[in-house]
């Protein structure tokens, strides 16, 4: 479970849709990259990777969070022993070429190539399913990661002083069974989607309520020093958000709405403490290690 799955129960899904129903606009302008590949969720995961590299190279104060690719490793040891080898192979090959591409600047095929790689090892992760199509690319693959790489050069996607890259929220991460967010570039928190529709989904904007919450309870995990007690589920305190969106990839657009509309209504503090205690419910392990904690706070 995860939190796309959390807010996508029926119970959630309404409870969201009620208290905020999506202003998130849809993209508007022409499609500067076209789809060419028969993969989009590789793609799209891939391109993930290559957008946070590209980012790096950007912005000097940049803090990196560990791979979703590099979270694999431990599920696979124990589902697909067979292929931890080839996992640490390639993921050993994509940091080496990253560090390259961050020292260089050049785009080439075989950093593609292991951005394609760490999407295949993703789904370890996210889908306990074996990492298909490790090894294996096709050339219209590359030719289109290339491709949705150049139009950054040109897109709405913030430039900024600092960046976070593939943040999770703390200890409100495991709240929900896990979260991870694509980006945050100063005080905007941003979600990747490599997709031909150019439609804010309801779905979408769902899940970007989701991570504004959590973000807030990881914050008020710090202010009250839950994590002097908690170590372990320590992550880096993150900026205060202020606006959130996607970033349409195949448009070079960035759909964004002030973060007020979720934080300044009336009734978000009720509804913060109705959704962490609802996702509680339904992650008893996290009660076992927290105790009372949303109560005590909420």
């Amino acid at each position: 479970m995860s939190l796309t799955n959390f807010v996508e129960q029926e119970e959630i899904r309404s409870r969201i849709n009620e208290a905020y129903p999506s202003q998130g606009d849809s993209a508007t302008g022409p499609m500067e990259s076209e789809p060419r590949t028969s993969d989009p969720q590789r793609i799209g995961t891939a391109f993930d990777y290559l957008c946070r590299w590209w980012i790096q190279r950007r912005i000097d104060d940049c803090t990196e969070y560990r791979w979703v690719a590099e979270k694999s490793l431990p599920v696979a040891e124990e589902m697909f022993p067979d292929k931890v080898p080839e996992i640490e192979d390639a993921i050993q090959t994509a940091k080496r070429r990253q560090g390259e591409y961050l020292e260089t600047g050049t785009a080439t095929r075989p950093l593609v190539e292991s951005a394609l790689d760490l999407a295949s090892i993703d789904t370890i992760y996210r889908a306990q399913r074996p990492p298909d199509g490790l090894g294996n690319y096709d050339d219209a693959d590359i030719v289109d990661c290339l491709e949705l790489l150049g139009v950054l050069l040109d897109s709405e996607l913030p430039q900024g002083d600092e960046a976070y890259l593939n943040p999770t929220f703390g200890a409100a991460s495991p709240l929900v069974g896990g979260a991870d967010a694509d980006l945050i570039i100063d005080n905007t928190l941003i979600d990747i989607k490599t997709v031909k529709s150019p439609t804010f989904k309801a779905s979408d904007w769902r899940q970007l309520v989701g991570y504004l919450v959590l973000a807030d309870l990881h914050a008020l995990f710090y202010e009250e020093g839950v994590y002097q007690y908690y170590a372990e589920y320590r992550e880096t305190k993150l900026p205060e958000i202020e606006s959130f969106g996607i970033y349409f990839s195949r448009y070079g657009e960035l759909s964004k709405v002030s973060a007020d509309e979720i934080y300044g209504a009336p009734h978000y503090e009720e509804f913060r403490s109705w959704f962490a205690t609802k996702a509680e419910e339904q992650y008893p392990q996290w009660r076992a290690h927290f105790g009372n904690l949303v109560q005590d706070l909420l």
